[in-house]
C-alpha cells in the first residue's frame, strides 16, 4: 500500500470514528431505519389508509319522490369505487338537522332536497365546509343532477325500472397514454399513491443525506482550520490526501446508515405478506399489493446516492477550506445547498404530479449533474425515465465528479492554510485556475 493511499485511509478512519461516536449519527441511524421500514411497508400503509378514508354525506329530502334519494346519491358517488370498499357513506337525515350535522362534523356534506311548488323541478342545496370547487361538493352536485333528471322522468311517466337502466353507471377505465399490455392490469389508485409516496420519501432522504453529510465534511475542514490542527496534519499528509480521506470517511458513515436501512428494508419486505394479512384480515397469498421497493429501485437509489454524495462532498470540502471561522461555514455552503434544494423541490413536485415529470425542461434538468440525483430518481419512479436514461445520467455524474474533484482539490490545496476573510467567487476561481 503506497503512502498516498495509506494517508488517505488514515484520515478516512479518523473521520469515520469521530463522527460515528456522535449522538447525531446514532439518532439519525435509528430514524433512518424506522423510515426505511415505513417505506418498505408503503403498499400496506397506503392500502390501509385507502380503505379507512370514507367520506360521510347526508341526504335530507323535504320533497316526496318516487325513488330513494339516498340510494340514488350513493350509487352516483360510489360509481368509481370498488364494491366492497365504497368511498362514500350516505345516510338520511331530517331536513332541519342537516346543517347542524355538518357543523358538528358528523358529515362532510349534506344534500338538502326541496320542491318549491307542486309540479316544479326540485331545488337542491349542498351544505358543506369545503370550498365550492372542492371534490366533495362537486361530487354531490353530480348526484343532485342525477336526482333531478330521475324526478323529471318520473313526472313524465317513465317507470322506475326503465329509469334504472338509463342510470346504470357506464364502465369507464382510466389509462395512461400507453395502455397496459396483454395480461397487464391498469394501475389502481393505491398503486399510483404508492409510487408517489415512494418517490417523495426517497428523494427527501437523498436530499437530507447529501446536505447533512456535505455539511459534516465542510464543518470538519473549517474546524481543523480554526483550531490550527490543519497545520500539524499537513506535515504528514498532502491536501489531496486530506480531501480524499474526509470524503471517504463521511461517505463510509453514509454507507453504514444506508446498509442499516437496506437490511431493515429486506427484512420488512420478507414480512410484508404476514403484515398485510394482519392488517387486512386476509391470507397473505390472496393479497394483491402494489409493487413498492423493488430490486431495480434499490439499485438505482444506491447508485444515485453514492454518486450524488461524492459530487457534493468534494465541493463542500473545498468550500470549508475557504473559511477560517466556524461561523462562516453555513454562508459559504449556502449556494450549493440552494442548488440541491432546487433539484429536490422539482423532483418532489414531479413525483406528486404537481409538475409534469415528462416536461422537456424537467427532462433536461434530470441530466444536469447537480440536479440529476434527485430528478432521474423521481422520473424513474413515475415511469418517465428508463434504464438508458439512468445509464446516461450516471455517466454524466461520473465525469462531473472527476472534474469537480480536480476543481475542489486545487481550491482545497490553496485554501486550507489561507486565513482571513472567506474567499469570494473571483478568489475561488483564481485559486482553482491560477498558476502554482
Amino acid at each position: 500500500m503506497g503512502p498516498n493511499l495509506r494517508n488517505t485511509l488514515v484520515v478516512a478512519r479518523r473521520e469515520f470514528l469521530v463522527k460515528a461516536r456522535t449522538r447525531a449519527f446514532r439518532f439519525g441511524t435509528v430514524l433512518l431505519v424506522i423510515g426505511a421500514v415505513l417505506v418498505a411497508l408503503a403498499p400496506v400503509v397506503i392500502g390501509w389508509i385507502d380503505r379507512q378514508v370514507i367520506t360521510k354525506v347526508a341526504v335530507a329530502s323535504a320533497a316526496e319522490l318516487a325513488f330513494d334519494p339516498v340510494a340514488r346519491t350513493a350509487a352516483v358517488l360510489n360509481a368509481g369505487s370498488e364494491a366492497d370498499h365504497p368511498a362514500y357513506d350516505v345516510k338520511a337525515v331530517a331536513p332541519d338537522e342537516a346543517r347542524q350535522a355538518v357543523e358538528r362534523g358528523d358529515y362532510s356534506a349534506a344534500l338538502v332536497i326541496e320542491r318549491p311548488a307542486t309540479g316544479s323541478d326540485l331545488a337542491f342545496t349542498v351544505v358543506t365546509k369545503d370550498p365550492p370547487g372542492g371534490r366533495v361538493p362537486a361530487s354531490v352536485q353530480q348526484a343532485a343532477a342525477s336526482i333531478a333528471v330521475a324526478d323529471r322522468l318520473d313526472r313524465l311517466g317513465v317507470a322506475p325500472g326503465d329509469q334504472a337502466a338509463l342510470f346504470a353507471p357506464a364502465t369507464v377505465t382510466v389509462e395512461e397514454p400507453t395502455p397496459p399490455g396483454p395480461g397487464e392490469a391498469a394501475e389502481s389508485s393505491v398503486e399510483f399513491y404508492t409510487k408517489m409516496a415512494l418517490g417523495q420519501v426517497l428523494v427527501i432522504f437523498l436530499f437530507m443525506a447529501i446536505i447533512l453529510y456535505g455539511q459534516w465534511v465542510a464543518t470538519s475542514v473549517a474546524e481543523e482550520k480554526a483550531s490550527r490542527v490543519m497545520e500539524i496534519v499537513l506535515t504528514a499528509a498532502t491536501p489531496f490526501q486530506l480531501l480524499g480521506g474526509k470524503v471517504l470517511g463521511v461517505g463510509g458513515l453514509g454507507l453504514v446508515q444506508f446498509a442499516a436501512a437496506l437490511a431493515a428494508v429486506i427484512v420488512t419486505l420478507l414480512l410484508q405478506g404476514p403484515v398485510a394479512s394482519f392488517v387486512f384480515g386476509a391470507e397473505a397469498s390472496s393479497m394483491d399489493l402494489p409493487a413498492g421497493l423493488t430490486p431495480d429501485v434499490i439499485l438505482t437509489f444506491t447508485i444515485l446516492f453514492v454518486l450524488g454524495f461524492l459530487l457534493y462532498a468534494v465541493l463542500y470540502a473545498a468550500a470549508g477550506a475557504t473559511v477560517s471561522r466556524m461561523e462562516d461555514v453555513n454562508s459559504v455552503v449556502a449556494p450549493m445547498s440552494l442548488v440541491a434544494a432546487i433539484g429536490y423541490i422539482v423532483a418532489v413536485y414531479g413525483a406528486t404530479g404537481l409538475i409534469p415529470a415528462d416536461a422537456s425542461w424537467v427532462t433536461l434538468l434530470s441530466f444536469i449533474p447537480f440536479f440529476s440525483p434527485y430528478m432521474i430518481l423521481s422520473r424513474y419512479l413515475t415511469g418517465d425515465a428508463g434504464p438508458l436514461d439512468i445509464v446516461a445520467a450516471t455517466l454524466i455524474l461520473v465525469v462531473s465528479i472527476v472534474v469537480c474533484l480536480w476543481f475542489a482539490a486545487r481550491i482545497y490545496e490553496a485554501g486550507v492554510l489561507a486565513y482571513g476573510q472567506k474567499a469570494g467567487v473571483r478568489q475561488l476561481l483564481k485559486l482553482a485556475f491560477g498558476r502554482r
